[in-house]
């Protein structure tokens, strides 16, 4: 064997070896130079439909620093209202860019989100990278035909086939959030609140409200932050793509229409989630999860097909669904906001959730599940899961081609939410569930949930006669008719208001007004329904 070859084999192993570890050290200090200047991004190129975009991971603060919001671009400067300063939609304005107007009340909330929660994620933001001559047409960079010499992007590449690179971020250069303002100005806030450690809570309009602020002291102790990583925060890094407001050989119109487009198609190409989906996917909701662990657990609900709309937040005349995901999930919070147990779970309509500790899911879903188990042996209930048949029990009347439709309440998702909020009452209130659901089943199987039955309560308060169809307006008074029917209104006042409510929505015209008997009558003579 010739040792001499081995050896020489075994060197130049070693030296390629040595010559690619010196070449990666080469390209990490030239990256790492390159990663470090102020006055340019490292990027990476794409393009789609014909504009070129540069991709790059930035951090939270570089972002607070150098995107602006599109309100401030030089283009729409002319249309800003000096008095609200707010963008004003004119004739000049809608033709240069298409943007939804900022809800300032989102701020604090996304400020909050980043500060409190873990696992935030921002999706990236859509720039556009604009230069003052792009703004200026006599300048020089326009040719005779005012068509751009050059793209408003300066990029430098840094291989070969110039997929990675540099661009340019002098002085001059400015960066607007076409897709993403509300991030953006979540970023800013969830920084100047680490910074000042207090918040204005703005409305809608970018109004400071009265009495509302965020304070990050009692931030960090409600949810028990660490401080030394909410200091970070500015130091995270997220995907930014930027596109050139100009490509050399467009005019400003072209350029401008361009860029509107992308933003028309960015939002129009975003699926927006149904509010079933929602509650699906939400994780921090309390009333969400109950609701879907009841929805795929519950016996009655496994032993029906297609029993859960999962989608949609309505359910057809002939849909096969008992319920829907969200009807259940209103359902959650109707049912158990009467028990103080659950106050916690609350929240704003512009706060976000706070997910609940597992052992108070675990009791929601008890209490939730337990109501589902009185639902399924009322008898209409117990019909359906014999024969595996809804909609003969859900349409009205005049959708029944043989005229006999059940129309019944507790199968149209306001009738379940109804429902829900009055047995949660009841139940807060003394009653056992036993109790409230035997004289539940005696109305049902006396026929008293007929919606569309003119001797039935919710005639005109749930059931829209003029339209023949249902009528959510009518849910808080069929609340108080369960409950008066079943366990009674103990508050003089209350009955009063109910018969007034009742009354109105039995009016005829003139002074008519329409009985249990089908009779005309005056408002005088309606009365409140029998009570149980």
């Amino acid at each position: 064997m010739n040792t001499q070859v081995v050896v020489s084999h075994a060197t130049d192993i070693e030296a390629i070896a040595a010559a690619r570890r010196k070449h990666d050290e080469v390209i990490a200090e030239l990256l790492e130079e390159s990663i470090a200047r102020e006055d340019a991004l490292l990027v990476e190129t794409a393009r789609m439909g014909g504009t070129p975009s540069y991709i790059a991971s930035v951090t939270l603060d570089w972002i607070r620093r150098q995107v602006n919001l599109t309100e401030t671009m030089p283009l729409l400067k002319k249309s800003i209202d000096k008095e609200t300063g707010k963008l004003r939609i004119d004739e000049e304005s809608i033709e240069i860019i298409s943007q939804r107007p900022i809800d300032w009340s989102r701020e604090a909330v996304l400020a909050k989100y980043l500060i409190e929660r873990e696992a935030h994620k921002f999706p990236p933001i859509l720039a556009v990278l604009t230069q003052p001559w792009v703004d200026d047409p006599g300048s020089e960079k326009w040719d005779e035909e005012e068509r751009a010499k050059e793209t408003s992007i300066t990029f430098r590449r840094l291989d070969v086939r110039g997929r990675i690179g540099l661009i340019d971020l002098g002085a001059e250069m400015r960066l607007y959030a076409l897709d993403g303002q509300h991030r953006v100005i979540g970023i800013r806030a969830a920084l100047e609140l680490i910074s000042t450690g207090r918040l204005d809570v703005r409305d809608k309009d970018r109004k400071v409200k009265r009495d509302e602020v965020v304070d990050l002291d009692e931030l960090i102790a409600i949810n028990g932050l660490d401080e030394a990583q909410v200091n970070q925060l500015g130091a995270e890094r997220m995907g930014i793509e930027i596109i050139p407001a100009v490509i050399k050989g467009e005019s400003r119109a072209e350029a401008q229409l361009r860029v509107r487009t992308i933003f028309t198609h960015v939002n129009k190409q975003a699926s927006t989630l149904t509010p079933g989906e929602i509650a699906q996917l939400d994780e921090d909701n309390g009333y969400a999860i109950v609701a879907r662990r009841v929805a795929v657990g519950h016996p009655f609900f496994k032993g029906l097909k297609s029993a859960v709309n999962f989608k949609n937040s309505t359910i057809s005349a002939r849909s096969a669904h008992i319920t829907t995901l969200q009807t259940m999930k209103e359902m959650v919070s109707a049912y158990l906001l009467s028990n103080n147990d659950y106050a916690g779970w609350q929240f704003k309509s512009h706060e976000l959730a706070r997910r609940p500790a597992d052992s108070e899911l675990a009791k929601g879903v008890a209490a939730f599940t337990a109501l589902w188990d009185h639902i399924a042996r009322l008898p209409t209930f117990q019909a359906i899961a014999a024969e595996h048949s809804v909609a003969p029990y859900r349409r009205f009347t005049h959708e029944d081609k043989e005229g006999v439709g059940g129309g019944h309440l507790l199968l149209r998702p306001v009738g379940q939410q109804a429902l829900a909020q009055a047995v949660g009452l009841l139940h807060a209130n003394g009653m056992s569930l036993d109790s409230i659901f035997a004289k539940l089943a005696i109305l049902d199987n006396r026929g008293v949930f007929k919606l569309d039955a003119v001797e039935n309560p919710w005639w005109g308060v749930l059931y829209d006669v003029a339209g023949k169809r249902i009528s959510i307006k009518g849910r808080d008074t069929a609340v108080k008719i369960l409950r008066h029917v079943i366990g009674g209104l103990p508050i003089d006042k209350d009955r009063k208001a109910l018969r007034e409510a009742i009354a109105e929505a039995r009016f005829i015209g003139g002074n008519d007004y329409r009985d249990y008997t089908n009779t005309i009558v005056p408002k005088s003579k309606i009365s409140l329904p029998e009570q149980l």
